[in-house]
This record gives structure tokens, C-alpha cells and sequence, in this order.
């Protein structure tokens, strides 16, 4: 009666989740969803392998006159079914796919003529909210399976969460694409089906550059297991799974296009596109320097561009962004090691949620939602009932909600309770919103083995 119960209780949850985010399916998005519209068109017209434009040759051109610093604009303008789009798309083909076919599927419903409007905005949003609900049913099953019972109060956290909900339907953010093929490969790393695993990460890098910050994660899995020859053997698979999913594009002559459009996510001229971070603060630091702000709480942050940092502080910020970020996965990568040598495969989840954690903390060019995958990785963990976990969990999803809510609002068209918000007590609300986020970060790093002997689900070792 108890198991009928709880299956009964997770697919109401199941539905509500689904009811609430089909009835935002039509929501406009943010500013990126006019060019996930465009990319679809552009796609479905001239056909994935086209969509970046570039030849191989015109990518090397680009990249040996960047280096003799000669300035370099690439110009490009397509026709598509929406309009001229101009510009290279810097997602990766993987996510280009899933826009084509979302647009497509517009396009047979609207009789064979796309237009842009509620129905496209809703085809767009579609395959987010089937991953996010692959998410809920793969942990789910892992749960069931590993700890036999129903974790129906952890996913609920995830699955009816404000701020989950906010980023994908409502914005239109694509996240839980790679990070349902993340987590799917973490659950069959964990599960010791490595050719698979690989796999589906070499799917979630072609999807989203983050989805590489889980290739360390299963590196040292691979090496915990089998040392240096399991993760050459496991590294030539995933390499030749990625060229064979990018053959076309090698036939092609546009193999290097991809890296071409890719790159321009790390060409954003400021420290931080919107992520409440470290680098969010030095803006208010700057301010406060120059006597823009007087007072403790400035009353308007502009994060400074990369130009006016070096001038301000005298050395570029990528000498401090790179070493912190390099050491933090470092130490994160040697407490996994420890506890996969322990037995204890659960901190695989724990140490791909940190890495997901400390990527938009630390580096530069980071955006609002690229936290999201924290709450993907860590939610298997949320099942073993560990307090500390939980409310890192669910304090940091709140502050996620804000900081994407106070930049981005209810969308493109529907920012201005965001504004409201944001400077309601006097001041800007970011400058609370860091602090509480840095506050969470350092209770992790000042921990003592950054809480990884908390994924431990029995005793102090697993056997």
C-alpha cells in the first residue's frame, strides 16, 4: 500500500510540473530565444552542415589574422524563413539539431509557412521541458534501483521549483539538454557502463560546451578503476564517437566553423555576462574605487569590460580566473579519486555538481543560468537524506531563481518586475545575491573534505 502510494503521490507531482510548464510553453523567452528561432530557420533551410557558415579555410584566415592582432569581422547573412539572419551560431551543432527540429515541427503545424509567434516559441521550449523531464524519471529509476525506495520529496524539489520552471519553459533556456545527457552519463559511469557513458558525453559537449565539465569527472573514474590504460582506452571512444557525430560537417569542408562560432562565447567583452559571481563584485569594487558608488552598498553595479579591468587593476583577469578554477578542479578531482577508491560511487554526482558549481563561480564569461547544472548532477544525492546537502541545495537554487529573475525577469517582454525588484531596498539587489553565493561557495571549500564523505549512503565506507 505504501509503494502504490508514493507511485501514485510522484505522478501527481509528475503532472503538475507538466501542466504548469505547458502552460508557459508560449513565453517569449529572453533576448537568446529570437536566435534560437533564427538558427532553427537557418537550419531548416540550409541544412545543419551549412548553419555556421565558415569554410574550413575562411576559419584558418580568421584565426592567423586574430593572432597578428589584424582586426577581423566576420559578416555573414543568411536568408532564412523569418528573415535575413546575420552572424555564426556559437552553440554546438548538437543543440543547432534540436532547434531545427523544433522549427520544423512549427512549420508542418502551421500548414508548411513558419511564423514567428507563440506556437514557434512553444515548439522551441518543447524538447527543454521533455529533458527536464527525463531528468525526473532517470533519477527516479537510478533511486529506486540503488536505494530501493521512492524519492518522490527530492524530485519534487527539483521538478516544481520556481527557479527550474523560471529557466526552462518561461526564459527559454536550453540547459537541460546537456544536462540530462550529463547526468545519463554519470548514471552509467556509475554504473561501470563506460562505452555508453562516453558516448552520451561526447553527445552533451556536441550539445553545450559545459557538458565538458563532466569529461574530468568520468576521466578519473576511468583512472580510479583501471589506471592509466582504461582511460586511454575509454578516451580513443568517446574522441571517435565525437569525429563520427561531426563526420558530416568533415565531408563538409565545415568541421572547424563549429569551433569558429563556438569561440564567440569566450570573445564577451565583460567579466560577466549577468552571473552573480566573484567577477560580479569587482564590478561594484570598481565602482566604489573610482567614487561612483558612496556607501557600502552600491546603488547600481555595471560589471566592468576585460579592457577596463586590466586598466584599472594592471594584469589581465584570466591570471587569476584560470589558476582558481584549475586548482578548485584539481582538489575536487583528488577527493573523487579517494572516494571512488573507497567504493563510494556516489560522490561521482557530488564532484560533477561541484565542478558545475565552481565553473560560473570563478571563471570569467559566465551567464546567469550556467548554474543550472548544478541541481541536474547533485539531485541523485538529494534521496540520501544528508541535511547539509539539502539546504546548500535548496539555498542556492533560490539565489539561482533571483539571479536569473532579477536580470532576465519573466522574459524579453516582461522585465520590468525584474527592475522593480532589483533596486526595491535602495540599492542593488545583486550586490546581496553575490555575497550570499560566495557565502555558499566558501561553506563548501572551508569544509572539511569539501563535503564529499557526505554522499556516503551507509557507514563510514562503502565495501
Amino acid at each position: 500500500m505504501k509503494f502504490h502510494s508514493r507511485r501514485l503521490t510522484f505522478l501527481a507531482v509528475l503532472i503538475a510540473g507538466l501542466v504548469v510548464r505547458v502552460a508557459f510553453l508560449w513565453m517569449p523567452g529572453t533576448e537568446d530565444m529570437y536566435l534560437f528561432r533564427m538558427w532553427g530557420a537557418q537550419a531548416l533551410r540550409s541544412g545543419l552542415v551549412h548553419v555556421y557558415s565558415l569554410t574550413d579555410q575562411d576559419a584558418i584566415t580568421v584565426f592567423l589574422l586574430r593572432q597578428k592582432h589584424v582586426p577581423v569581422h566576420v559578416r555573414v547573412s543568411n536568408p532564412t524563413d523569418l528573415g535575413p539572419i546575420a552572424g555564426v551560431p556559437d552553440y554546438p551543432p548538437g543543440n543547432i539539431l534540436v532547434l531545427e527540429i523544433a522549427t520544423a515541427l512549427c512549420k508542418l503545424l502551421q500548414g508548411g509557412t513558419l511564423r514567428a509567434g507563440p506556437l514557434l516559441n512553444a515548439c522551441l521550449n518543447l524538447p527543454p521541458v521533455l529533458f527536464s523531464l527525463g531528468i525526473v524519471l532517470a533519477v527516479w529509476f537510478f533511486i529506486k534501483k540503488e536505494l530501493a525506495w521512492m524519492p518522490v520529496g527530492a524530485l519534487a524539489i527539483f521538478w516544481l521549483h520556481p527557479a527550474i520552471i523560471l529557466t526552462s519553459p518561461i526564459l527559454g533556456y536550453q540547459d537541460p539538454i546537456f544536462a540530462f545527457l550529463g547526468l545519463m552519463s554519470l548514471i552509467l559511469c556509475y554504473h561501470r557502463r563506460y562505452t555508453t557513458s562516453v558516448f552520451l558525453l561526447a553527445l552533451a559537449c556536441l550539445t553545450k560546451p559545459q557538458g565538458a565539465f563532466v569529461v574530468p569527472i568520468v576521466a578519473t573514474a576511468l583512472f580510479s578503476g583501471g589506471r592509466w590504460r582504461a582511460l586511454g582506452r575509454y578516451g580513443l571512444r568517446f574522441a571517435l564517437f565525437g569525429l563520427v557525430l561531426l563526420l558530416p560537417f568533415i565531408a563538409a569542408g565545415r568541421f572547424l566553423g563549429i569551433f569558429a562560432g563556438v569561440s564567440q562565447q569566450v570573445m564577451y567583452p565583460a567579466l560577466s555576462a549577468q552571473q552573480l559571481n566573484i567577477w560580479w563584485l569587482v564590478g561594484g569594487v570598481a565602482e566604489a574605487s573610482r567614487g561612483a558608488s558612496p556607501g557600502f552598498l552600491p546603488s547600481v553595479i555595471t560589471m566592468i569590460s576585460k579592457t577596463d579591468f586590466v586598466s584599472w587593476a594592471g594584469f589581465h583577469p584570466l591570471w587569476i580566473a584560470l589558476p582558481a578554477f584549475g586548482a578548485f578542479t584539481g582538489v575536487n578531482l583528488y577527493y573523487l579519486h579517494q572516494e571512488l577508491r573507497a567504493g563510494n560511487r556516489w560522490a561521482l554526482f557530488w564532484a560533477a555538481a561541484l565542478e558545475a558549481f565552481g565553473y560560473p563561480m570563478l571563471m570569467i564569461y559566465t551567464h546567469e543560468h550556467h548554474l543550472y547544472a548544478f541541481f541536474v548532477y547533485a539531485l541523485p544525492l538529494l534521496a540520501l537524506g544528508k541535511g547539509r546537502i539539502l539546504r546548500l541545495y535548496v539555498g542556492l537554487s533560490i539565489l539561482f531563481g533571483l539571479n536569473v529573475f532579477l536580470f532576465d525577469g519573466w522574459g524579453e517582454a516582461y522585465k520590468s518586475a525584474a527592475n522593480w525588484l532589483r533596486f526595491l531596498p535602495g540599492f542593488d539587489l545583486t550586490i546581496l545575491v553575490v555575497l550570499a553565493n560566495i557565502g555558499c561557495f566558501l561553506s563548501i571549500l572551508l569544509a572539511r573534505r569539501w563535503w564529499f564523505d557526505r554522499t556516503r549512503p551507509v557507514g563510514p565506507l562503502l565495501s
